[in-house]
């Protein structure tokens, strides 16, 4: 077989198979009208000769693509975790706004609104909507049935920290609660030397997330360091209360407890309300902080070694590969595993920089 001089192009690839060139595109990107024997000959015809789509030429010729974006925003003055989440998001929107796709969003603060908005959005289908970016709050059925809504509509669903395996067709970016909640008791057992007490806050009572992470961190501990004893400190809160509920039960237990030796932020909510109820007990130096998720607080209290160390779970990289993902199934026509795993990464005082653009 003899490769095209030059750029292969669509009607180079039907010369050579003898076949359409209406064949050739159809089996490209996708669609229905041929069969797969012949779908899969172009497809190896195509990879042979070196064929390259120009999805950005490609896009002139056709609507604009939209992406529903549904999620919660950072209620603080600074980025916390979901505002990282829309950051990435908009730069990937950004790099390849040249092919003709572009992101709707939605804020919501609850999942209320978020029933709300999906309704919304599936109601309006594939004719407005490719596909949509959004969490999951708590998995009510409610919800599971928008997506399953959207997907009986050819519609594209991914959601980011969480892994839903019905209905099925769902694309996940997995929170990865189990090994979060093990680094951290791992790093917690390193930290810390003899006996003691670890507090650690609980996180949302609803959240399947946050209960699987604080379960993995306590039976990590129970295992591996049962001589350390778990304390844990209820009072999570969405509107960043730092001196609410959270922050007066771990003043109360600093006050109890002359033998704690480490405090443990299950999430970065919790993170500023530890840091001021352990400076107010005069007791920084001896006992250390394990945070979650590198931000700009979070990052602030590293280098002033109000911190020890804290668990990121990368935000940001979960909201860019969410949009490329999208790209991928709604431009690209590329196959994507259900499953998209992201890394978890320990920030300390002396690598927090690497992690800041």
């Amino acid at each position: 077989m003899k490769k095209a001089s030059g750029k292969v192009t669509i009607k180079d690839i039907s010369k050579e198979l003898g076949i359409s060139a209406v064949s050739v595109h159809r089996a490209l990107r996708g669609k229905e009208g041929i069969s797969s024997e012949l779908r899969s000959k172009v497809l190896e015809t195509a990879k042979e000769m070196g064929y390259v789509e120009n999805y950005a030429a490609a896009s002139i010729k056709r609507k604009t693509s939209k992406v529903a974006v549904v999620l919660p925003k950072d209620k603080w003055e600074k980025k916390i975790y979901f505002d990282y989440l829309w950051l990435g998001i908009n730069k990937g929107a950004q790099e390849l706004k040249g092919l003709n796709i572009e992101i709707s969003p939605f804020v919501c603060d609850n999942e209320e609104e978020q029933l709300a908005q999906l309704k919304e959005i599936a109601d309006k289908g594939p004719n407005e909507y490719g596909g949509v970016i959004t969490i999951s709050f708590t998995r009510a059925s409610e919800v599971l049935m928008q997506f399953q809504r959207m997907l009986a509509k050819d519609m594209r669903v991914l959601v980011i920290d969480d892994h839903i395996e019905i209905p099925e067709g769902l694309i996940s970016i997995p929170p990865r609660e189990i090994q979060v909640g093990k680094v951290a008791a791992e790093l917690a057992a390193l930290i810390t030397q003899g006996k003691g007490r670890i507090l650690v806050s609980c996180g949302r009572k609803d959240s399947k997330i946050h209960e699987g992470r604080l379960e993995s961190f306590c039976n990590y501990i129970k295992e591996n360091k049962p001589e350390l004893i778990i304390e844990l400190v209820t009072g999570y809160t969405r509107n960043m209360d730092h001196r609410g509920e959270l922050y007066k039960n771990a003043c109360e237990a600093l006050g109890k407890y002359s033998d704690i030796c480490l405090i443990y932020a299950l999430t970065s909510h919790d993170n500023r309300a530890f840091v001021e109820a352990l400076e107010k007990h005069g007791n920084n130096k001896k006992v250390a902080i394990i945070g979650t998720d590198l931000n700009e607080e979070t990052l602030e209290f590293l280098k002033k070694k109000r911190m020890s160390a804290v668990i990121d779970q990368n935000p940001y990289d979960k909201g860019y590969m969410a949009f490329k993902i999208m790209v991928d199934c709604l431009i690209k026509n590329i196959s994507v595993p259900d499953v998209i795993p992201c890394r978890i990464d320990i920030a300390l005082e002396n690598n927090a920089d690497l992690y800041v653009d």
